[in-house]
């Protein structure tokens, strides 16, 4: 989902709050709530979005899927939001409180690409890796791709560790290939 400034500035705003307050923790799970609620039901998603729906609906069906088990001052900042109607940005906005409390606490995000599912020992020893790499703690989101062959792909922001056999076997291949080679002895 797309940031904007305001959904950053509410975000923040948001984080300040639950840090004077000892909640940042539980509100950060909040967050992660209610995205993965959006990322799972498209049709919580066309509703928040919608143009058509009441604000005074919306607030109502987040209430009954959210108030029981969402931190107070959750509640209260979606009805800030819905009262503002700015539904559209609160899955923005959960993001962006992420982000805030990544930056805080000095995480940095990475994402690792592997030919397999990790076990928990290669998915611990890549994490200390990247960690090591990174100088700071990681949060690393895991993906498999299949076509690597074997190995990983581990990118943390602008830095990347490339261990894949289907890059080495490119690497291979260009070097085979390549016919800049001119013999150096002079046969005549």
């Amino acid at each position: 989902m797309a940031s904007s400034k305001s959904a950053e500035r509410y975000a923040k705003s948001l984080y300040q709050i639950a840090a004077s307050q000892g909640t940042q923790e539980k509100v950060l799970e909040d967050m992660h709530t209610y995205r993965n609620a959006l990322k799972s039901s498209r049709d919580l998603q066309v509703l928040m979005e919608s143009p058509i729906i009441p604000s005074s609906r919306k607030k109502s069906i987040a209430d009954a899927l959210f108030r029981k088990h969402f931190q107070a001052i959750t509640g209260q900042f979606f009805d800030l939001v819905l009262r503002k109607g700015r539904e559209k940005e609160l899955g923005a906005i959960a993001d962006a409180y992420i982000r805030e409390d990544k930056k805080v606490k000095g995480i940095r995000d990475g994402k690792l690409i592997s030919a397999s599912p990790l076990t928990d020992d290669m998915r611990k020893t890549l994490h200390q890796r990247a960690e090591k790499l990174a100088g700071c703690a990681v949060s690393l989101e895991e993906k498999v791709d299949a076509s690597l062959i074997g190995g990983f792909i581990l990118t943390i922001g602008d830095m990347q560790l490339d261990e894949s056999i289907k890059s080495k076997l490119n690497k291979l291949h260009n070097t085979l290939v390549d016919h800049s080679y001119t013999p150096k002895i002079d046969l005549i």
